[in-house]
């Protein structure tokens, strides 16, 4: 049987010590990890949950505006009006909360579905008309639409400023030079209309 000297057994002491910290270390840094991905996890759940909300707000507040997509262009309604302005205004406080990349993308996909429908829907040439927003009944203050509702769908169904276009990115030329005129009678029709317009272009260098 092998004798540990006084130093021997001290250095044990040590390497038990520096074993014990490296653990306690260790078991620190796994904790940290796995807390770190509960929160992403849930972080990701709640904006799930936020994406989903705010596609159900828009799809209300123009149900509403529209009574389910039937009336296009919408009735001159106030109390639609007004739903649908605040579910649209509820709506963007829910996606002021989404902070993940993957969702922010979704939720500007689908604003932007939401905000063409609605664009649709207002283009309409009755809407041109500022008797479609009064009530000609009351000549005395004839407000039928309230002002504040109507300026916040109006400006919902617009370009968002300061958006970027995707389409701005695209390089035109590679897509014509990769297929993108073989879409059959489509490409055909864009294809003369691309001819078209060169050739308009190139007699206005001409003059």
């Amino acid at each position: 049987m092998l004798a540990c000297t006084e130093n021997c057994i001290e250095w044990i002491k040590i390497s038990i010590s520096g074993l014990t910290l490296a653990s306690i270390v260790i078991a620190f840094l796994t904790y940290r990890a796995n807390l770190s991905k509960i929160n992403e996890d849930r972080a990701r759940e709640r904006d799930k949950e936020y994406v989903s909300q705010f596609n159900k707000s828009l799809e209300w507040s123009f149900n509403y505006l529209t009574s389910d997509g039937t009336d296009v262009p919408p009735k001159a309604d106030r109390f639609n009006w007004l739903t649908a302005a605040r579910h649209i205004l509820r709506a963007k406080k829910i996606q002021a909360q989404i902070t993940h990349k993957t969702y922010i993308t979704i939720a500007e996909e689908i604003e932007e579905f939401w905000r063409h429908k609605y664009y649709l829907a207002l283009a309409d040439r009755s809407l041109r008309n500022w008797h479609y927003f009064m009530d000609k009944s009351k000549s005395a203050w004839p407000e039928n639409i309230e002002i504040t509702s109507a300026l916040v769908v109006v400006e919902f169904s617009n370009w968002k400023e300061g958006m970027l276009d995707p389409t701005d990115s695209v390089d035109r030329e590679a897509l014509i030079n990769g297929g993108g005129l073989k879409g059959g009678n489509a490409g055909f029709g864009l294809r003369t209309y691309i001819q078209h317009l060169e050739s308009l272009k190139d007699l206005r260098a001409a003059e």
